[in-house]
């Protein structure tokens, strides 16, 4: 069976226009995971009432499946008086999930640096947070951009999830598309395309900043 081009051609503006919706929950849903993962990972490393709760948090996002969590905050918030979009709720999901996975991969960073540089800086009489910021901080990077950026990816991929809301992302156009046309070859193998140089663009960013931030690190 021959693939037809012209409903190749026809398939790409729509895909892409869902494409920008993906990229959009992308763009606001990780940053926000990662300053929640940030949070947790302190909170989860402290000695104070937060430290249970930040580990109960990543458990939770650990056991329970995205898809799950998904339906629970769309279908469930509105039992509860909350009324929230598609969008928003898209967006608070890939926080949230974001949020558990990036705690972890924090918190191992944390444990990578040697416990005696922190000794070291309070012994000088630094406080803790200006050690986390001078001392601490600048060792990180190294360790979280590679994980950070499979994280990336991997919060892109998912955001296909949301087409069971009828978010008008990817997923959901070439649903749209492939119940119009019934060319399945067609249209799912060019999603499948333009998820594909997605994230191997966000995987070239994240290797450029790994080059960058090493540069930096050999040279400070």
């Amino acid at each position: 069976m021959a693939i037809d081009v012209s409903i190749v051609r026809e398939a790409i503006p729509v895909l892409l226009e869902g494409l920008r919706v993906t990229a959009l929950v992308s763009a606001i849903g990780v940053p926000l995971g990662v300053a929640i993962g940030i949070v947790a990972a302190y909170a989860a490393q402290s000695r104070s009432v937060l430290r249970p709760v930040a580990l109960g948090y990543v458990e939770l996002v650990r056991n329970i499946p995205y898809l799950i969590l998904v339906y629970l905050s769309f279908f469930g918030l509105p039992k509860l008086g909350i009324g929230a979009s598609a969008m928003t709720v898209a967006v608070g999901c890939t926080a949230f999930y974001t949020g558990g996975y990036f705690c972890e991969i924090l918190r191992a960073a944390l444990r990578s640096v040697a416990r005696g540089q922190t000794h070291a800086a309070l012994s000088l009489g630094m406080t803790y947070w200006q050690t986390q910021r001078h001392i601490i901080a600048p060792q990180l990077f190294g360790f979280l951009i590679p994980p950070t950026t499979s994280l990336v990816i991997m919060m892109f991929k998912d955001s296909a999830i949301f087409s069971v809301m009828s978010l008008p992302e990817m997923t959901y156009q070439s649903n749209l598309l492939t119940a119009n046309t019934f060319a399945y070859v067609e249209v799912l193998g060019t999603t499948a395309l333009i998820y594909w140089v997605s994230s191997v663009l966000l995987a070239s960013v994240g290797r450029r900043l790994e080059t960058v931030v090493g540069r930096r690190i050999r040279h400070a």
